[in-house]
This record gives structure tokens, C-alpha cells and sequence, in this order.
């Protein structure tokens, strides 16, 4: 059985991260809230070039227009398509209830890949 070599892994992680891009916040049920992907402003890539955990972070506010009040967040999951499709990721956090256009919320989704030497 052969193994991977540090390029392969260096080569799904940057795969991972020009394919892997839309972030879905969701309630506590795990009905979808809202999914985004880098091209809005409120998401970006955290991480430093190499480190074994990509970090997709998403900030949203209780202004955004396309977020009703109050809403509870509870987790994130991180897709490759816009829409529908299944997700490769899915990370659950302490429940966030946002009650008015003063709150904020920051969550940062984290994938970890083998690291490269």
C-alpha cells in the first residue's frame, strides 16, 4: 500500500480550498440559515499557507438584510456547490441566539488535513 507524499496532501488542501467554498450557517434544528461563499465579504480564508487546519470564517450581524431576528445559530457546514448538494463538513457550536441588529456572530469552520512537511 503506498502512502501519500507531503505534495498530495498539499494538493487536497489546496483543492480543498478553491473547491470547498460556500459556508452554510445553521439553526438548531440544522435547517439551513443562510450559505455564503468567499465572494461575500463577511467570509474568508483564515488560515496561513501550509497549516494543517484550513479556517473558513463567516461574520454576520443582526443588520445583515438577509438575516431574520431572532435566529439561533448552531452550527456550519461547508459545501462546493450554491445550493442543495451534501456537505463535506460540519461543525456544531454553542447555540447563538441573535435578537437584534447589535449582535454579531463570528464562526470560524475548521478542517483539518494531514500536514505537509
Amino acid at each position: 500500500m503506498a502512502e501519500i507524499r507531503p505534495e498530495g496532501y498539499q494538493n487536497i488542501r489546496d483543492y480543498m480550498q478553491a473547491n470547498w467554498q460556500y459556508i452554510e450557517l445553521r439553526d438548531d434544528a440544522g435547517n439551513p440559515i443562510l450559505r455564503l461563499s468567499p465572494a461575500d465579504p463577511r467570509v474568508t480564508w483564515t488560515h496561513n499557507a501550509g497549516d494543517q487546519t484550513l479556517k473558513l470564517q463567516i461574520i454576520v450581524k443582526g443588520s445583515d438584510a438577509d438575516i431574520t431576528l431572532p435566529t439561533t445559530f448552531a452550527s456550519s457546514a461547508i459545501y462546493n456547490v450554491a445550493t442543495g448538494g451534501n456537505p463535506f463538513s460540519v461543525e456544531t457550536f454553542t447555540p447563538f441566539t441573535m435578537e437584534n441588529e447589535n449582535d454579531e456572530l463570528t464562526v470560524i469552520h475548521e478542517i483539518q488535513v494531514p500536514q505537509v512537511v
